[in-house]
């Protein structure tokens, strides 16, 4: 019997509207997804849909393109309603959206329509002015800085490289402890961190000049540490919980923490809720942050797989506070690959 095909809806959406997400199969499959947060703006039915969610399956041009942080192309089943939630516990809804083709239209219109944000009437100048409370996290949203550009080849294959290095591996678990001290002392500074690790990434990459005739640019390492130490912000962010719930994270760092874990367990209940029974019966969730060398394995998997290496001595890290807290100047951490032979 010849297998149902679904023809599928497909549709382009802003970067910032993608969170990805993993679910965690009990035979040990990894299913990949994205949660679509829509924005005011979006109109369904002469409904405003801002503040909803749905959530897609990832795809290798869905992961490049937020990898890239470009518009992410994603799809749904033609034949199947859409989901949308908003809210938590008790006060969870779900709307359906029995036809996706209205969905994609509505998110479309939003996403090409340029929708100013409100602007507050200008204050006079004599008017004494409140400063903005400082928004507190409690977790990293990334530990690496933003990207100022979409990764090159080169740099993603360097970064397949790092991510089965064994010895790399010994230096970010490393790195993942003294993050997490830094995080909750609120002293983490993610340039000086991003840093660090381009100076091991240096390392690297001239071994794999001498091992296989491999150039990298200043510019390849700098973005192959970057994707390395982004892998690792919710191994970091599990310390930072540990941290905090034997006492050694400052206090308003340790409540926004809570806080923060609270909101994921409860997004939890929302993810499960919107899988179709079949799929609900073969995976389960993780709640627990992957390991080091899962998260860079992970990460690395996505770009090809390489072979295993010790390029790195994992033993010679010797991180100093001064390696992952914020210094006056960048200027005073020169890592050694700014001075190697690679081509620039």
């Amino acid at each position: 019997m010849m297998a149902h095909k679904h023809s599928w809806v497909n549709m382009t959406v802003p970067d910032s509207w993608v969170h990805p997400f993993v679910f965690q199969a009990r035979d040990g499959r990894s299913w990949e997804k994205m949660l679509i947060g829509l924005p005011d703006g979006v109109s369904l039915d002469g409904r405003d849909m801002g503040g909803w969610a749905f959530s897609v399956f990832s795809t290798r041009l869905s992961k490049q393109d937020k990898l890239d942080k470009r518009p992410v192309r994603i799809g749904v089943p033609a034949d199947r309603p859409v989901t949308l939630f908003r809210g938590r516990g008790a006060e969870r809804e779900q709307y359906r959206v029995k036809n996706p083709r209205l969905l994609a239209e509505a998110i479309g219109n939003r996403a090409t329509t340029n929708h100013e944000p409100h602007v507050a009437e200008p204050i006079a100048a004599d008017t004494p002015a409140c400063a903005l409370p400082q928004i507190v996290r409690g977790e990293l949203a990334d530990a690496a800085p933003p990207a100022s550009e979409a990764a090159s080849a080169k740099a993603v294959h360097l970064m397949g490289r790092l991510a089965l290095d064994d010895g790399f591996t010994s230096l970010m678990d490393e790195l993942v402890r003294h993050a997490a001290e830094a995080f909750a002392r609120d002293d983490y500074d993610p340039h000086t961190t991003l840093q660090t690790v381009a100076d091991w990434t240096g390392k690297l990459a001239d071994a794999c000049t001498e091992a296989y005739g491999e150039t990298y640019t200043h510019a390849d390492i700098l973005q192959a540490a970057g994707m390395a130490l982004s892998a690792i912000t919710e191994t970091i962010n599990e310390q930072i919980g540990k941290l905090t719930e034997v006492g050694l994270a400052l206090p308003h760092i340790a409540e926004a923490n809570r806080r923060q874990r609270r909101e994921r367990i409860d997004t939890y209940f929302e993810e499960r809720a919107m899988l179709d029974p079949d799929t609900l019966l073969r995976t389960t969730y993780s709640l627990n942050a992957p390991t080091t060398a899962e998260a860079l394995w992970a990460m690395g998997r996505v770009y090809g797989s390489q072979p295993r290496t010790q390029f790195i001595d994992g033993a010679a890290g010797h991180l100093t506070e001064s390696d992952l807290a914020g210094v006056d100047s960048l200027d005073t951490l020169i890592p050694s690959w700014k001075h190697s032979s690679l081509s620039m």
